[in-house]
């Protein structure tokens, strides 16, 4: 068995002093202390550099954690710092143009970032990397204290065909691996039973309109009886996206709200372009259906232009917004809330679907497209 070079120990003692100072500077920033926070900044720094054998963070780093730290105050948990170069992949990832390695980090309880789920098959899972591995550097880039959960994802993706690599910690072991991007899959669809068109969308990024009209155009040249939209596992993304991919199920009307900063409120409605507003839809959601998509799926609803089947969503009722900063720095961060054309909010709650099926985890069937399928040929 390998044993963690001493590089790591230091790596493990420069994150404990970044999250000590990034832990005072919230503190300072709750107010506690905050007329002193310059001088209670300079007195821990000074401490640090008298009595203790590890470095002081550099000045950017500092910086990073001060900006994270005033974040960490808002009771904001969408709101983040991202640092460059993650930060420069923002704007191709959100126009879906960035290829991907099948891995999602998230940040345990002892604050280390590591490897929440694999996707089965994916590049990731056929490198070796295993769920609960923790990410000591991405791209030769260190996993400190200031890498956040949406900047390491964010360094995972990057060229289609390049590979990404990956060091980990997997118990007392050290382990390399390099995964290569595969295209990102916005959507899929296929006809079911010879005549049930399917469309599995998995986010909300600025080519899904494009590519679903596409694809409806091509179901609806088929002649199909039902349409079945599945929007599990799907994370969300643009709200303009929502707006006009709802626009394909119903031809006029309101959408959503959005209510940003001193109640300045806009009412998104149909732009009147509907490839199938009378086609029998079917919508499939479950406990990884976020934002946009509950949108979508609390929209047809209430609406009345389809039924939802599955088990409660997310919940997440909130839009967030990028800001570029300096220094190539990027900031997201709340700007409002959503709410359903009869003035719903899904904060916390979720969009608690018409016919409840939930897929069993122990079985290879898909439990809920089987309920919507059964439901189909029941009523058309």
């Amino acid at each position: 068995m390998q044993k963690p070079p001493q590089d790591s120990n230091k790596q493990a003692g420069m994150f404990i002093v970044i999250a000590l100072i990034w832990l005072i500077i919230g503190w300072v920033l709750r107010g506690l202390v905050f007329p002193n926070q310059a001088t209670l900044v300079d007195e821990v720094k000074q401490i640090i550099e008298q009595d203790s054998p590890l470095t002081v963070p550099s000045e950017a780093a500092l910086d990073l954690a001060a900006a994270q730290g005033l974040i960490n105050v808002l009771d904001d948990p969408f709101a983040v710092v991202i640092p460059p170069p993650s930060s420069l992949k923002f704007d191709a990832d959100f126009a879906g143009e960035t290829g991907v390695v099948g891995l999602v980090p998230n940040v345990n309880e002892a604050g280390q970032l590591f490897i929440e789920t694999v996707i089965q098959d994916g590049p990731g899972d056929q490198a070796g990397v295993q769920v609960g591995d923790i990410l000591i550097s991405i791209d030769d880039i260190p996993v400190d204290a200031t890498t956040t959960v949406t900047g390491s994802a964010l360094l995972f993706r990057g060229p289609i065909g390049d590979a990404v690599h990956l060091v980990v910690q997997r118990g007392d072991e050290i382990l390399t691996f390099s995964p290569e991007r595969i295209e990102r899959v916005a959507l899929e669809w296929e006809m079911l039973d010879g005549d049930i068109g399917y469309i599995a969308q998995y986010t909300f990024t600025t080519n899904v309109p494009a590519l679903f009209k596409e694809a409806l155009t091509e179901i609806m040249a088929m002649n199909p009886r039902a349409i079945i939209w599945d929007v599990r596992f799907n994370g969300g993304g643009s709200m303009m996206v929502a707006q006009d991919v709802l626009s394909n199920f119903i031809t006029e009307g309101d959408l959503f709200e959005v209510t940003l900063k001193n109640d300045e409120t806009t009412m998104f409605s149909a732009t009147g372009n509907a490839l199938a507003a009378d086609i029998p839809l079917y919508v499939l959601v479950n406990e990884f259906t976020f934002s946009a998509a509950e949108t979508v799926a609390l929209t047809i609803q209430e609406r009345g232009r389809g039924t939802t089947v599955g088990v409660t969503t997310f919940g997440k009722g909130t839009i967030q917004n990028s800001m570029k900063l300096q220094d190539d720095y990027l900031l997201e961060y709340t700007i409002g809330y959503w709410f359903s054309p009869n003035g719903v909010s899904v904060q916390g709650t979720g969009v608690s679907p018409e016919v409840l099926a939930s897929d069993d985890p122990l079985t290879s069937n898909d439990e809920t497209l089987e309920a919507a399928l059964r439901l189909i040929n029941s009523q058309n």
